[in-house]
């Protein structure tokens, strides 16, 4: 069919309703919430309700292809993790070395950085 687009749906997708959406959403997360650094991401995190998160990868990081290839890799990392991850608002950050990091190590450091912040679900 014409015109139709078939790939990540569903599931598979990152759900509009899981995004933190407008800057000023991510300006009361900075502010408020709590920071935990490792050597390519910082994560801030802000306790809430519901779960939110928002990537930033900022004009350092390189160009726009790599950019969007960070943000692509942290947003499926985090879209298999979202279940197991504690209510609130995050956002992930990237910091000017993750461009050379390959996606694997990006995954490893994602999660230890979670489980380091405590903010991973007990698996009962």
């Amino acid at each position: 069919m014409e015109g139709v687009r078939t790939g990540a749906k569903g599931s598979q997708a990152f759900p509009r309703r899981f995004r933190l959406g407008s800057n000023r959403n991510y300006r009361y997360v900075y502010r408020r919430g709590k920071s935990y650094p490792s050597k390519n991401l910082v994560l801030i995190h802000l306790k809430g309700r519901e779960l939110k998160i928002g990537f930033s990868v900022s004009g350092k990081v390189g160009n726009a292809v790599t950019r969007n290839r960070v943000r692509r890799c942290l947003r499926e990392d985090v879209r298999k993790l979202r279940r197991s991850m504690k209510c609130g608002r995050y956002v992930f950050i990237a910091r000017p070395s993750i461009a050379q990091v390959p996606h694997e190590a990006l995954t490893r450091e994602l999660n230890k950085l979670l489980s380091r912040a405590k903010l991973l679900k007990e698996e009962a």
